[in-house]
């Protein structure tokens, strides 16, 4: 994604808005994992259809056709708001850091753009109610990974999509317990190579991806919402989950004289929602602290 550098901002607002594009880019879970669909300009939403299924059925030379499937698109509508921020920097800050003061409180910002964008798509998880697995009180397994993947494909309602990918978004310490399952040498009739894939993939690398499992992608974030020591996640498959966006993070500069400062104020534009509910599956386990015992 180009970068418009708009010739009425200063340099520092330019500083500021490149190190939050890019930080939100790496900080960011659920962005690569979902579909993102640009909103025409003059529009504030965009309508999407979803479609029955289309059966088959043997037929007889000589006769007619007539039982057609029906094939009445259902429609809905995500509508896009603005989500923003203001930093301040003031001159004093600016006299006394050392560095580029702009471009440290634009990775802040990106950082939050980011959490605030998964954020908003984490909500989401708690809808997908045709398909859910666990409980507060129940422990992530490799059974339960593989048989939320097999509710996606295996769900005789709307089954995913042949193509695009399927990825599993948990809490950290969900994510943890499920890699621990499969890092223990010795202990299990899991294949080396796959423990080994485990153990060598850590925990907070990179974009949160841990690894493959039973090819979809596995991601961890913290900021999911923990009660009772349980955090709801989800399988889900790319077209599951929308993003409508009507603009990327944009931003202006003010001088406060009076303050003896300049405000930066940043703000998207987009809306999120689910496309198809059979197309994902709630993943409610627990996600208790840690304790540093010899298990999670």
């Amino acid at each position: 994604m180009a970068i418009n550098r708009a010739t009425d901002l200063s340099n520092a607002s330019n500083d500021l808005l490149l190190a939050s594009v890019i930080t939100e880019r790496v900080a960011t879970v659920m962005r690569p994992l979902v579909t993102v669909k640009t909103i025409p300009q003059g529009r504030n939403q965009i309508t999407a259809n979803t479609f029955g299924t289309v059966s088959i059925s043997a037929l007889t030379d000589g006769v007619d056709l007539a039982a057609p499937s029906s094939f009445t698109p259902t429609q809905f509508t995500l509508t896009a708001s603005e989500r923003g921020a203001m930093v301040v920097i003031t001159d004093k800050a600016r006299r006394e850091t050392v560095g580029n003061v702009e471009s440290d409180a634009g990775q802040e910002l990106g950082n939050a753009l980011a959490e605030d964008f998964d954020t908003q798509l984490f909500g989401q998880f708690d809808s997908f109610s045709t398909n859910a697995l666990g409980s507060s009180s129940t422990e992530i397994t490799l059974v339960y990974a593989l048989s939320g993947y097999s509710l996606l494909y295996g769900n005789s309602t709307q089954p995913v999509p042949a193509t695009g990918k399927i990825s599993y978004v948990g809490h950290t310490f969900t994510i943890a317990k499920l890699q621990s399952l499969l890092s223990i040498p010795g202990t299990s009739n899991i294949p080396p190579s796959l423990q080994g894939a485990a153990l060598e993939a850590g925990i907070g690398r990179g974009k949160y991806q841990v690894g493959v499992l039973f090819d979809m992608g596995v991601y961890h974030s913290p900021k999911l919402t923990v009660a009772s020591n349980a955090a709801k996640g989800a399988i889900f498959h790319e077209q599951a989950l929308y993003v409508a966006e009507e603009a990327r993070p944009r931003i202006e500069e003010e001088r406060n004289a009076s303050l003896r400062a300049t405000e930066y104020v940043i703000v998207r534009d987009d809306g999120v929602g689910i496309r198809e509910n059979e197309w994902g599956c709630e993943m409610h386990f627990d996600a208790a602290t840690p304790s540093g015992t010899t298990t999670l």
